[in-house]
């Protein structure tokens, strides 16, 4: 009797992986490689919260008018900075290059079968690159309608590709340009009182910055869950409002400053007296 012929079991030989896994790790390394400078674009990010709140983005604050910005080519209040990002497109034509059989799903459906968003307006999704997966998380940034939707898709896309190591230098920096001011704060520039002795400024209206603060108090130990929070509170645009940490209180600071300090001193190792093998001194 005839028999079937069997199909060749998978092993890895003396001279090291299979051309296939070489291959997922040539992928995984190019998503990794810097994007050329012309693929770059620039983000602007109103730095007074009075200019972000005002329905005409600009405050009463004669220093902050509009202005066509040369860098970014918007025409934007000049109390503003830049957040580098690469497009929709770019991050495309990486992973294409990096696998050609790419893919995104969303975590969640709806009861018609599409993509289902949280309460927050954001998306899931999961990333397939080079065999791998890893969730990543976008929002639409206060778009409406169907560009809500793609808006959304690119940023989770963007976010979900940062974990495989894309543009991850690009994140770093607008986290810290974001959180930095090229002058210092005062009650001019923002519109509210400035560090000391005078009165902290009150939360903005709405409810996200409380609840990510309870969300805060409620984490105040799991560095892993503090970046995620950090994370949304920067995609609702509150890394710059000012808090107070968990009982026993601080002093006023910053969202982003409140959190990067509590995840460096969660990691920072704990420094203990004596002998580390146990026996006495």
């Amino acid at each position: 009797m005839a028999h079937a012929p069997e199909a060749p079991a998978t092993s890895t030989t003396a001279e090291g992986p299979t051309s296939h896994t070489q291959n997922q790790a040539a992928g995984l390394a190019l998503l990794r490689a810097d994007f050329p400078v012309e693929q770059i674009q620039h983000l602007p990010r109103l730095k007074c919260g009075a200019c972000r709140d005002s329905r005409t983005g600009v405050c009463a604050n004669p220093r902050h008018k509009k202005a066509e910005c040369k860098e970014c080519g918007n025409y934007v209040s000049v109390w503003h900075l830049h957040l580098d990002y690469v497009g929709h497109a770019e991050l495309t034509n990486r992973l294409l290059d990096a696998d050609p059989l790419w893919n995104w799903e969303p975590v969640a459906f709806d009861q018609n079968g599409l993509p289902a968003f949280d309460h927050n307006g954001g998306l899931w999704i999961r990333l397939t690159v080079c065999g791998q997966t890893r969730l990543g998380y976008g929002d639409a940034q206060g778009k409406k309608g169907p560009n809500a939707v793609k808006e959304a898709i690119g940023d989770a896309l963007r976010n979900a590709a940062m974990r495989f190591g894309a543009a991850l230098d690009l994140w770093a920096k607008s986290d810290l340009r974001e959180a930095q001011s090229e002058h210092p704060k005062t009650a001019e520039d923002d519109g509210v009182p400035a560090y000391g002795d005078r009165a902290a400024p009150a939360p903005p209206a709405g409810n996200d910055l409380d609840r990510l603060m309870a969300q805060v108090r409620d984490c105040w130990s799991n560095p892993l869950a503090l970046v995620q929070i950090r994370i949304e509170g920067k995609q609702l645009g509150l890394s710059e409002q000012q808090v107070q940490g968990p009982p026993p209180e601080s002093a006023w600071t910053t969202f982003d400053a409140l959190i990067d300090g509590r995840i460096n001193e969660l990691n920072t190792p704990a420094v203990t007296d004596g002998p580390r093998d146990g026996s006495a001194a």
